[in-house]
């Protein structure tokens, strides 16, 4: 086993360890979607916060890009996204102890920051580690297990909701984010050399003028940040359209 897993560790058991990270971190919005509601309701809440609960994951979610990138292209990709990983299972771990929505918000948006180093970490090593045309086969194969998450998410989180509390559901989140930790720290290749690109505020500055600068990188980003506003509208507002609301 040992001879296996070495053998086997890049290739098979990093992207199962992604995938897994990837599927939980979308799992932490949609398991809960239909019992946000029990959320508000458990902190004595106005239902209007109800929305916040996937608005700041989502802020948490486009707030460190700036910062990853350059920094994991300076110190190597295994720590940094190794260190999300571990922040996502103890912020999941952390709402099982919230005593108010402040919390409980201050939570989800934690949570929300393993969508930056997904993104910005995961992807590239993925892309780095296998080469161009594996790693797109792979990158289509990651996409369409994580994407089943929007749909057994709500479902299985409606139907555990009549068993258990709540906050199980982030306990078991947590339990997925934590494997996939162990699993990068134990499979996970680093692709790039630590220290070969001193780390400046001057050189960060300098890329990202670069990057804006390419229209055709800012419209590709605007045409798909624009495509998803309405269904993450959907994802945050219809727990209160549907089920306070409707009944």
């Amino acid at each position: 086993m040992p001879r296996f897993f070495a053998r086997h560790a890049a290739t098979l058991f990093f992207p199962m360890a992604l995938i897994l990270y990837d599927f939980a971190a979308y799992l932490s919005t949609d398991l809960i979607q239909p019992g946000i509601i029990n959320v508000v309701r458990d902190f004595n809440a106005d239902v209007s916060l109800a929305p916040a609960a996937v608005s700041l994951y989502l802020a948490g979610g486009m707030a460190l890009q700036w910062l990853l990138g350059p920094l994991s292209d300076r110190i190597g990709r295994r720590p940094v996204l190794i260190t999300g990983a571990l922040i996502f299972t103890l912020a999941c771990a952390a709402t099982m102890f919230t005593t108010s929505m402040t919390q409980f918000l201050i939570a989800r948006a934690i949570q929300g920051t393993s969508i930056c180093f997904i993104a910005t970490v995961g992807y590239v090593t993925v892309q780095e580690a296998f080469g161009q045309t594996k790693g797109i086969k792979l990158m289509a194969i990651i996409t369409s297990i994580v994407l089943i998450a929007p749909i057994i998410g709500p479902l299985s989180g409606a139907a555990l909701m009549h068993f258990v509390h709540w906050k199980v559901l982030f306990a078991i989140i947590a339990v997925m984010g934590f494997i996939s930790f162990v699993g990068l720290l134990l499979a996970m290749p680093e692709t790039v050399k630590r220290g070969a690109v001193p780390f400046s505020a001057k050189s960060v500055f300098r890329d990202f003028r670069n990057v804006f600068c390419n229209r055709l990188f800012l419209f590709g980003a605007a045409t798909i940040s624009l495509s998803y506003i309405p269904m993450m509208s959907w994802v945050a507002v219809s727990p209160v359209i549907l089920i306070d609301a409707g009944g």
